[in-house]
């Protein structure tokens, strides 16, 4: 007899299973029941752990968000200056976006991952937009830079990142030069 799995383990799992299928045979066409036969499980195991596919699509999301956001804040330490956390927030927010896009992908072109894109976008848009809202207000703050209404600023930019980061030919350094030159722009 099989020897029962730690219900993280199991629950891991299944997200990673579903986040193969559905990069393999997009989301509509990936069903419960392909999700259960790619782990060889019953399906009442599956609903033991989520009510529904679209619980799985929200743990992907989640995990895709967890990661991001522990990418962003390994930048913000208390310890360095204001100019080095806001370095190393736009570099880690560029680079995680393209490491969110490159997640988003499916096996090929045809293949539809948009359910879990918006979710996952959305959330990790929100999440650098309100960060770097923070960093601005505390560079106003210091007089480091002044930039009426932080917080719409750094929606544009965050979604200017987000957008730019998706494209595989877009040269993630030159996104963050751009940044810094606006950034340094409106700042005056």
């Amino acid at each position: 007899m099989k020897e029962p799995k730690d219900t993280e383990v199991r629950r891991t799992e299944f997200v990673e299973a579903a986040e193969k299928l559905f990069r393999e045979n997009g989301i509509v066409d990936t069903t419960v029941n392909s999700i259960v036969r790619e782990l060889d499980v019953a399906k009442g195991l599956f609903y033991y752990y989520f009510k529904s596919k679209d619980d799985v699509i929200d743990a992907i999301s989640e995990k895709y968000n967890k990661d991001f956001r522990q990418a962003i804040q390994r930048s913000l330490d208390p310890q360095n200056d204001f100019d080095d956390r806001l370095n190393g927030f736009l570099e880690n927010t560029i680079t995680s976006f393209r490491i969110m896009w490159d997640n988003l992908q499916g096996r090929n072109e045809t293949i539809d991952l948009t359910i879990l894109s918006s979710r996952s976008l959305d959330e990790a848009k929100q999440t650098a937009s309100e960060t770097l809202a923070k960093l601005l207000n505390e560079g106003n703050e210091l007089k480091k830079m002044n930039i009426p209404n932080p917080e719409y600023f750094a929606k544009l930019i965050i979604s200017g990142i987000a957008d730019l980061s998706g494209q595989a030919e877009a040269d993630l350094m030159e996104i963050k030069k751009m940044i810094e030159e606006l950034i340094g722009k409106a700042g005056n």
